[in-house]
């Protein structure tokens, strides 16, 4: 797992007039909107005492209460009050307490919250520009794959698997196994790699969409704000200009759980009594790689590049995994084995925030471990 990621926390949606508790990078955080609806985004384990602040309630100038003792929290982390001590200044009462705070920005319908203390070198918040165009139409889902979050991305991440797991033959080859020639490549972004092939014949609503004998492209992307692919293809024909597209942001729960949310989007067939066979043909994808993905070893996930490499199944697992080892080599993969032994012994370990980095005051509680940069 990784710090200095823009995350989706939660949808939009989700969060509305009560704290909302939310799980990443196997840490506890507290989602609440203050007084202005802005979306905040603490450390969910109070510094006095460890109490839930999810378990708490929103005053009216929109700060949260712990449920323990009352104390209160803006949108920073500062605590503002103490109920015990009435009008008094709780920096003089309880010195420097305060909470971890990580920046938040709603777009999309989705609340991304920065988990890290390196901001300035963030991969930032890409556009979906299908968001804001009238043509297309947009359906969601949300499923929790239990795996880790590497594995989780590995089962949507290359071409080979298409026709083994979900029938998706390449047809114009001499072996429908093997996808065409694709190149990957690197982007500021994360990377982006895709293939053309004849089209294959399409069933039920969508036979008259694809033109029989035409060609197809499709196109992968992965970007590293969201840990996000995006994955589109011209679905009648090349310079059809009919699109399927998808985006999966995908959140690590902890190592073994990942959150996965979906867009899929088309600006075709847009009647919305089409919706219900067009989510049902995206997520019969989608489950089908979830079977593979919970059941892959080991469970924690990989930490690179497997020694067995297929020369066309890993063509774009390598890029991955370029960018995945930058982030390792910048000191941002958290250090899972220093980790458990802190929590081991005790320890109560929080993700590190862009505070910290520029304050020398004590906390309540240490920092997760990671990786010392090379």
């Amino acid at each position: 797992m990784y710090t200095n990621v823009w995350y989706v926390a939660a949808r939009s949606a989700d969060l509305i007039d009560k704290p909302l508790y939310v799980k990443m990078l196997g840490s506890d955080f507290v989602l609440f909107r203050d007084k202005k609806g802005n979306a905040v985004c603490l450390n969910n384990v109070c510094p006095h005492r460890g109490a839930s602040l999810a378990n708490g309630t929103l005053s009216e100038e929109g700060y949260i209460s712990c449920p323990f003792h009352g104390w209160e929290f803006n949108g920073l982390g500062k605590c503002t009050r103490m109920p015990s001590i009435g009008n008094e200044d709780p920096n003089k009462a309880a010195p420097g307490v305060k909470i971890d705070h990580y920046p938040t920005k709603e777009q999309q319908g989705l609340i991304w919250t920065f988990l890290g203390d390196d901001i300035e070198n963030a991969s930032p918040i890409f556009d979906i520009p299908e968001e804001s165009d009238p043509n297309y139409t947009v359906l969601e889902h949300d499923v929790i794959f239990e795996s880790n979050f590497h594995t989780a991305k590995f089962s949507n991440l290359d071409y080979v698997h298409l026709p083994v797991v979900h029938g998706i033959r390449f047809e114009d080859q001499d072996n429908p196994y093997r996808p065409p020639p694709h190149n990957v490549k690197r982007t500021d972004y994360g990377l982006t790699a895709h293939i053309e092939t004849d089209s294959t014949p399409s069933e039920g609503e969508w036979e008259d969409i694809r033109e029989k004998g035409s060609r197809v492209k499709s196109i992968l992307k992965y970007f590293t704000a969201g840990a996000t692919l995006r994955g589109e293809v011209e679905i009648g024909s090349i310079n059809s200009g009919q699109f399927n597209a998808f985006y999966e942001f995908s959140t690590p729960i902890n190592q073994t759980s990942t959150m996965m949310r979906y867009y899929f989007f088309r600006n075709f067939m847009t009647d919305e009594k089409m919706d219900d066979f067009a989510l049902k043909r995206n997520l019969k994808n989608i489950y089908e790689d979830k079977i593979i993905a919970e059941a892959q070893e080991p469970k924690y996930g990989p930490d690179g590049m497997p020694n067995i490499v297929g020369r066309y199944e890993d063509t774009i697992l390598k890029v991955y995994w370029e960018i995945m080892h930058e982030m390792r080599d910048k000191g941002w993969q958290i250090d899972n084995k220093k980790w458990h032994q802190m929590t081991s012994e005790g320890e109560y370990c929080v993700v590190p925030s862009i505070d910290r980095k520029n304050s020398k005051e004590k906390w309540g509680y240490p920092m997760i471990p990671r990786l010392e940069n090379k």
